[in-house]
């Protein structure tokens, strides 16, 4: 059985740079997994993440766009730099982690 937690987060920084993101979003983990899941506007991007030795996240595994009709679409760069740039600011203010990104 898959377990996953889900958590809201509010949107509490201004965005690093123009992109087409909402304001609300969504955090999905699978810990069996080892998969973060991004989730906006029925639309979501997975990227693979590690908690055995520390928390690590490696943004080369975020690919692109699961669309809401299960069309794919490609992520651009400042997409996948927004993403990590939440991610990262998420776990540090709603679970008080370092959240590490490993290229």
């Amino acid at each position: 059985m898959k377990k996953t937690a889900k958590q809201t987060t509010k949107k509490t920084v201004p965005a690093a740079s123009p992109h087409r993101f909402g304001d609300d979003w969504t955090i999905e983990a699978e810990f069996r997994g080892e998969t973060l899941h991004y989730l906006e506007n029925g639309r979501r991007a997975s990227i693979d993440w590690t908690w055995t030795r520390g928390y690590k996240i490696y943004p080369d595994s975020l690919r692109g766009w699961q669309e809401p009709d299960g069309s794919t679409t490609p992520l651009r760069d400042e997409e996948r730099d927004e993403i990590v740039r939440r991610l990262v600011i998420h776990a540090g203010e709603q679970q008080g982690v370092v959240l590490q990104v490993e290229y």
